[in-house]
């Protein structure tokens, strides 16, 4: 089985992996994540819950880290939660991976392909790592998604309504704001239910 971990450790490794904070954008905007933004994005769809429960305890794994990290670089970029909702939802690991600028191997990547381990140490001796909320990245990462991916997931606005359910917007033709997100959250539920009663979530 896969390593897995507390919430504070998850915020912990992300914080590692996001080494320096992306610097703020706005005064609204953490540096690093921390638990209770944690459970904020897990609440509202961004993070998956959490794969198993020891007792209290919640249980974290890889893919959470790749979704945290990528919204936070996301947001670093200046996109806002509901432009990044829209991207990532349904985003596979591969597509976080790209956003997240962290590899299959746990190395981090940077804009420029440098590779350095989880927490900044450099595997080769090039340049040092620029800042990544500085740099403007030559395509949006989270759109390049594999030919197996249904091409409309990624060029119509999505709102995450629960793990493994997305609800596309294509007669919108707009990016739903946060206070329509909020909405469709608090609507969903009925919906959500009837997924979970007939097994199709």
């Amino acid at each position: 089985m896969s390593e897995t971990w507390t919430i504070g450790e998850l915020a912990e490794r992300a914080a590692d992996a996001l080494r320096p904070g992306p610097q703020r954008a706005n005064g609204r905007i953490q540096e690093v994540p921390g638990e209770r933004l944690i459970r904020w994005y897990t609440t509202i769809g961004l993070v998956d819950p959490p794969l198993t429960r020891r007792g209290r305890i919640a249980q974290y794994g890889r893919r959470h880290l790749l979704q945290v990290v990528a919204v936070k670089r996301l947001q670093a970029e200046g996109h806002s939660i509901a432009e990044i909702q829209s991207r990532l939802a349904g985003a596979t690991d591969a597509i976080l991976e790209t956003a997240a600028l962290l590899g299959p191997d746990g190395e981090q990547s940077t804009p420029h392909g440098e590779k350095t381990t989880a927490h900044g140490e450099k595997n080769t001796a090039q340049a040092p790592r620029p800042r990544f909320w500085a740099a403007q990245p030559a395509t949006s990462p989270a759109r390049e998604a594999p030919s197996a991916e249904p091409a409309f997931a990624h060029r119509l606005p999505a709102v995450r309504l629960a793990p493994g359910v997305a609800l596309v917007l294509d007669g919108a033709g707009r990016t739903p704001t946060d206070d329509d997100i909020e909405a469709v959250l608090a609507a969903a539920g009925p919906l959500l239910h009837v997924l979970k009663e007939r097994k199709l979530t």
